[in-house]
């Protein structure tokens, strides 16, 4: 009798074992040609879905297509990958509600096209909501390549090697009306190198990037000119310069972006430059650019995002600059090394002062001091800028003046103190100077030789350390009307040489 019963138990449970197998062979059967039929009909006709072959798992809830593409002319996007995975589908919520619920979401190998064009702001699509809801628990790309192309630009940007995670994402019909149509919580973003034409004549590029919720870093960043110097003048109708950019790192620290206020905004509590090189390079036999150029607070005002950056910190930092002024002359760099700044409140639309504290070596020996401030939000655009140049010796200068200038210089500037004051339309301002044995050489047009009457001339009107204060200090002011088709820059510079001729040239005393 026991016997039996084993026996008995033996076939039931066999039979149970053989019904679930049966039960799960016709649950894959069932599901799989479900999968089928929702790709085939619920797959909306202008996506232009293709894919390999599609492997499914009932148990695990996973579906599975290799060689996917597809293209949507509506949003002009190409898409293809090796294969797209959904594992962890959650039937429970799709039965009861058609709510689709999945643990994973992978991308492997996608490669993403998209087809930039003109934007039509003449109508807005309304934004349908969806009846039912989407979550994705973790969403992943692994070895993914964006490129985006402009037609009508000649613009285009492309990401290699894109490693990305995105963790709870929910898209529902509450969602679907904000901005960024759904709702998501942490996210890590990996790249290789990345490339955007910023411009028909400049670009970018940079070797890797690093993004998360609270930190970023780009490594080897460059912006560039495309073109050779000479060829870049060839192809100008009006004077533009040449740039050659190179950032080691440059690392973002508690960022934030999204929409607000129908502006985009972009927040960040620390910017860092590290080894910035910038090699600037203007050819002035072509001719002036004379649109308006607008100071830095018009600019920013006007900047139609809300841009706030608590602090930016800038190290190890090199600028180079020459101009062309003849043709068959090879200009000379002005050159500002160790650069070190700091640049607090940078904003467009926030309040309160941007204030920069710059300090560099001017020709690799001259230390050198800028503070500048001025308020976005002051539509007269006023300024204040004041710095020093201390123990600089003036003969590191003269390659940048005698292919500038034709002029040679020697002697010592001991100290230099400025402040300048200015707006949009005339700036004003002082400056005091203590300096050694100054003379300057005229030289002659072919820069082979000295003009010796101008040399006196000049030399004639240059005090050497006449008249000064009890501190050794001779003293200058000036007033400068700005020339507004011309840089920041190059307003200061022109204060500063207002400044330098009437305090050599001058009386030398301090004006009550």
């Amino acid at each position: 009798m026991p016997q039996q019963n084993a026996s008995r138990y033996i076939k039931i449970t066999v039979g149970i074992i053989l019904a679930l197998i049966l039960i799960a062979v016709v649950a894959q059967i069932i599901f799989t040609n479900k999968v089928e039929t929702a790709l085939q009909e619920k797959v909306p006709a202008s996506l232009n879905l293709t894919y390999g072959n599609v492997s499914t798992n009932v148990l695990m809830g996973k579906i599975s297509l290799s060689d996917v593409s597809a293209n949507n002319s509506e949003e002009n996007i190409d898409f293809e990958a090796k294969s797209v995975t959904v594992s962890g589908l959650n039937y429970i919520p799709l039965l009861q509600n058609g709510d689709i619920t999945i643990n994973e979401l992978l991308l492997e190998a996608p490669e993403v096209i998209y087809h930039q064009t003109e934007k039509d702001t003449t109508s807005k699509k309304e934004k349908k909501s969806p009846s039912n809801t989407y979550i994705v628990k973790n969403f992943s790309i692994q070895d993914g390549r964006f490129i985006m192309l402009n037609t009508t630009s000649d613009s285009t940007a492309t990401i290699e090697g894109i490693d990305f995670t995105l963790s709870n994402i929910k898209f529902d019909k509450e969602t679907a009306q904000e901005s960024i149509p759904f709702t998501y919580d942490e996210y890590e973003l990996n790249t290789d190198k990345g490339h955007y034409n910023m411009s028909p004549l400049e670009f970018i590029e940079f070797e890797r990037l690093q993004l998360n919720p609270d930190t970023g870093e780009f490594q080897q960043f460059v912006l560039r000119t495309k073109y050779s110097k000479a060829e870049l003048s060839r192809r100008l109708a009006v004077e533009h310069d040449h740039y050659d950019l190179t950032i080691d790192h440059i690392i973002l620290n508690n960022w934030d972006f999204g929409f607000g206020n129908e502006l985009p905004y972009f927040h960040l509590g620390e910017l860092e430059l590290r080894t910035p090189i910038f090699h600037v390079y203007r050819d002035k036999l072509l001719p002036d650019d004379t649109t308006h150029k607008k100071l830095y607070n018009q600019a920013l005002r006007e900047l139609d995002m809300d841009l706030q950056v608590d602090s930016i910190q800038i190290s190890e930092g090199l600028i180079t600059y020459r101009e062309r002024l003849e043709a068959d002359v090879d200009p000379e760099n002005l050159t500002f090394s160790d650069i070190e700044a700091s640049i607090n409140n940078l904003h467009t639309k926030g309040k309160g002062e941007v204030s920069a504290e710059i300090n560099a070596k001017l020709m690799d020996n001259g230390p050198f001091t800028l503070d500048w401030s001025f308020d976005p939000q002051n539509k007269a655009n006023t300024f204040l800028a004041k710095g020093s140049l201390s123990n600089f010796q003036s003969e590191s200068i003269n390659p940048f003046l005698k292919t500038n200038l034709n002029a040679e210089v020697e002697g010592t500037m001991q100290q230099m103190y400025f402040t300048i004051n200015g707006n949009e339309l005339e700036s004003q301002g002082d400056i005091k100077m203590k300096y050694d044995d100054f003379e300057f050489t005229v030289l002659k047009k072919d820069g082979l030789g000295v003009n010796k009457i101008l040399t006196a001339v000049v030399n004639l009107f240059t005090k050497n350390g006449e008249k000064t204060d009890e501190d050794g200090f001779r003293h200058g002011d000036f007033k400068v009307g700005r020339n507004q088709d011309k840089s920041f820059f190059n307003y200061l510079w022109v204060n500063l040489k207002e400044g330098l001729v009437d305090t050599m040239t001058g009386g030398g005393k301090k004006r009550d």
